[in-house]
């Protein structure tokens, strides 16, 4: 039986990984960035799209994964894990794959499908394979979520290779320079450009297809014979004798439960809330750009494809380091620590210009603006200047997560 649970875990761990490597895809869109300005750019010369307009389609996306939090855990709750990830993977194989169309119309329209639809389609799949495997491996909540979007952090390092090496195969650097980017134009690029939206939705399907196949939740009585004991040591009542769910800490070191009706009221929520917020400032900036900004000094695609693919390598490596690091102090700790390193890096990013390539690869490895603030701030800012304000963002995540109450390890 032992051996049998643990080989079900296993499985419903590898199928989670498979489902968040199409999902994780997400971070390859600064690797897709300058192909997609190009090609939009060449197609529509009049419209003078730049970067900072294509910044749009990524913060569509986040805003499409906000936006489906809530309810793909309704539709989790009522149809169970399977159906939620097939409605989501099926939103976000068909956003991309319709890329073909729209990105040979207007960037709107790629801002509308391989933004928000793809966003919408990672907000409801999300979650449900950390769920799931968070319920087969109840004592190891931390280790467990970390495996499972290890695929998230890692699915860039996978898809940035199928991306260049399909649409740049000969490495030739982008020619055109204009207000201080560089963009390609070569036909024999640009062209690939929209058929790339068929290869990757078609790799999405074979991956999402074998992994869903693979998810479940683990049987009732299962989940009820491991948890019993922690539910008997962590479950209280409040001062009311109500008992509510959803974790605080009361005056005698237990965790206590809060209710997810009443979670937004309390302090703790809003300020984990706001941190996740400027915190998303600084990943969506650096997701964004971190390619466009490398090839004002870099002229080595296949290098920065190199770059992008083993800083998701470290992204995924991350998510299961912080973890542990979660379970064996605290989410306060670790946090603060994870925003102090970026606060640092972003601090210091316009340094990996003197030292060329080397000192770029190891400063995107380790790190991984909104874009309504994009085409003006960057005229007036420049580059230093975005880096500056992702650091601000991220400090002020810092000091949100200082005011926290301390937790205590999950274990």
């Amino acid at each position: 039986m032992a051996n049998w649970i643990g080989w079900a875990a296993s499985s419903v761990v590898f199928g989670g990984v498979l489902i968040q490597l199409t999902l994780g895809t997400l971070y390859s869109f600064g690797n897709m960035d300058p192909y997609i300005t190009s090609y939009l750019l060449e197609k529509f010369p009049d419209r003078n799209i730049r970067y900072s307009d294509t910044a749009w389609v990524f913060s569509a996306a986040t805003i499409g994964i906000g936006s489906m939090v809530v309810l793909a855990g309704a539709i989790y709750d009522r149809f169970g894990p399977r159906i939620t990830v097939f409605l989501g993977c099926l939103i976000l194989c068909g956003g991309t794959t319709i890329t073909y169309i729209t990105v040979q119309r207007s960037l709107p329209f790629v801002v509308l499908t391989y933004g928000l639809m793809f966003g919408l389609g990672v907000g409801i799949s999300y979650a449900v394979p950390m769920s799931c495997a968070m319920k087969w491996i109840p004592d190891r909540k931390g280790l467990a979520c970390g495996l499972s979007v290890a695929g998230f952090g890692g699915g860039a390092f996978i898809f940035d290779y199928v991306q260049t090496w399909y649409i740049n195969p000969q490495n030739e650097p982008p020619p055109y320079f204009i207000h201080g980017q560089y963009y390609f134009t070569q036909r024999a690029i640009l062209s690939k450009v929209p058929l790339v939206f068929i290869v990757l939705g078609g790799c999405y399907f074979g991956l999402q297809a074998l992994g869903i196949l693979l998810l479940r939740d683990p049987p009732k009585n299962r989940v009820v014979d491991v948890q019993e004991d922690v539910d008997e040591e962590e479950t209280s009542l409040t001062s009311e004798g109500e008992l509510t769910s959803n974790t605080s800490h009361g005056h005698d070191g237990h965790e206590q439960y809060v209710s997810w009706k009443h979670s937004w009221r309390t302090k703790d929520f809003w300020l984990l809330w706001f941190t996740l917020l400027f915190n998303t400032v600084g990943l969506v900036f650096f997701s964004t750009f971190w390619k466009a900004y490398g090839q004002t000094f870099i002229h080595d695609d296949h290098f920065l494809a190199v770059v992008g693919s083993f800083a998701s390598i470290f992204n995924a490596g991350g998510r299961i380091w912080w973890g542990y690091f979660g379970d064996k102090l605290s989410f306060k700790i670790a946090m603060m620590s994870l925003c102090a390193v970026f606060t640092v890096l972003m601090a210091t990013y316009k340094l990996t210009e003197l030292a060329g390539k080397p000192l770029f690869f190891i400063y995107v490895a380790m790190s991984l603006i909104i874009a309504v603030i994009a085409p003006y701030m960057q005229d007036f800012i420049a580059w230093y200047g975005l880096f500056l304000l992702a650091t601000g963002c991220s400090f002020t995540s810092f000091l949100l997560t200082l005011a926290l109450k301390q937790q205590r390890p999950f274990n």
